[in-house]
């Protein structure tokens, strides 16, 4: 039977306390660093003290203050940054650091050194640091890196064509770190990417047929038989299958008026007969209405997986969520919101340009849940700069997408 080490008196505890602060150079020491430091559990001074000011208070060692009571400091030079980083380097014995692993013993925060450097890498290398072997993994792709993986992949498969579910396929077999995504993130758009690799697209891959083709194949139609067509007769004489017509457009009603309203806003040569034909149909189809969110029969908003980032306790689960999750760390990813809107696009923003710390260009901004849903909802591809979303669910994409639960994996806050 082994013995056990008698447990620590409380001047023995408040000495070490003090020791530890000694040790690491901080007047306040954090109650998580000090356990990390001596190797004790809470139970330890949780024995002797109720709470860790008190704990501190007896170490002799100065105990948190509110922000009103603190004088506030002044901003910290470039030098005296590059020697906080290069001190706790030093003292956990590495030459890469995260922001979080600098955070557990820094005197000037990381999210400082951020907005002084306009980058945390930026900051390591003033400091002769590098960052850590998981950030270099996570580090932005140049075109070229891209490029060359690209063309390496379609050179292996032995075809000048390239879809984006080949490419990952490819890379995991053979051991790639570069994915599709990471490629589309360089790019905007897989199409872009494939472009710029001198690639072609699949042979199975068909481009979304535009409004102005279907509406054309409905307008024959209704000349050929003289009435509106049900969906069946309009497929038997066309070129497209239903989905066509109903699924992409959320329904056949919802096809007629967008196809109509098409056709009578365009210069297109429509018959009288079939003019008042389309007025009429067009005054019988129900209107678009957005579903109430006022009404007592609303359906409780769903909450999404455990997230814990920040003040945002759940993942979002709707198109809200993403304005309010943007909103709060909008600044750190380098933009300024001028005005929030219900009219499409959604934001008129300024976006730093990269390599900079005061140069700002003008970014209009669509917010959507998943980026899928900006096809779903029709929005146009001209007039919106980038696509804000949670989750990135269209590879296709024909504009810049920035997906929010990969990019706040590199901000203060993500555990």
């Amino acid at each position: 039977m082994t013995d056990q080490a008698p447990p620590l008196s409380k001047q023995a505890l408040a000495d070490m306390i003090a020791s530890a602060a000694q040790a690491l150079g901080l007047d306040r020491l954090p109650q998580k660093v000090f356990l990390k430091h001596s190797g004790l559990s809470a139970f330890a001074v949780d024995r002797h003290f109720d709470k860790w000011s008190d704990a501190c208070r007896a170490a002799g060692i100065a105990q948190g203050r509110s922000l009103a009571e603190q004088p506030k400091k002044p901003r910290p030079t470039d030098e005296e940054c590059i020697a906080e980083l290069q001190r706790v380097a030093r003292l956990r014995g590495v030459t890469a650091l995260s922001s979080k692993q600098y955070n557990d013993y820094a005197r000037i925060s990381a999210k400082r050194l951020r907005r002084q450097f306009g980058s945390w890498p930026n900051a390591l290398a003033a400091a002769g640091l590098g960052p850590t072997a998981a950030a270099q993994r996570q580090r932005p792709l140049t075109q070229e890196e891209c490029v060359l993986e690209m063309q390496r992949a379609a050179q292996a498969l032995g075809r000048s064509h390239l879809t984006y579910g080949e490419f990952d396929a490819h890379g995991k077999a053979s051991g790639g770190k570069v994915s599709a995504f990471r490629v589309v993130r360089v790019f905007g758009t897989w199409p872009a990417a494939l472009q710029a690799a001198g690639l072609a697209s699949s042979p199975y891959f068909k481009p979304e047929i535009p409004i102005s083709t279907l509406a054309g194949d409905f307008l024959r139609v209704c000349i050929d038989l003289g009435c509106i067509p049900t969906i069946i007769q309009l497929t038997r004489r066309s070129r497209h299958a239903s989905h066509t017509f109903a699924g992409k457009h959320g329904g056949y009603r919802a096809f007629k008026r967008a196809a109509i309203g098409h056709l009578l806003s365009s210069p297109a040569r429509i018959p009288p007969v079939i003019r008042t034909l389309f007025q009429t149909e067009l005054s019988l189809l129900p209107p678009e209405v957005a579903p109430s969110t006022d009404s007592p029969q609303a359906q409780p908003h769903r909450q999404g997986r455990t997230l814990n980032f920040r003040a945002f306790a759940y993942t979002p689960t709707c198109e809200h969520d993403v304005v309010q999750m943007f909103g709060a760390v909008a600044q750190e990813l380098g933009f300024e919101i001028l005005a929030n809107r219900s009219a499409f696009p959604d934001c008129q923003a300024r976006r730093r340009r990269p390599g900079t710390r005061e140069t700002f260009v003008e970014c209009l901004i669509e917010y959507e849940f998943a980026s899928s849903d900006y096809r779903r909802h029709r929005h146009p591809v001209s007039g919106c700069d980038l696509l804000v979303c949670w989750k990135h669910d269209w590879p296709e994409c024909p504009i810049q997408v920035l997906e929010l639960r990969r990019e706040i994996r590199n901000l203060d806050g993500w555990q």
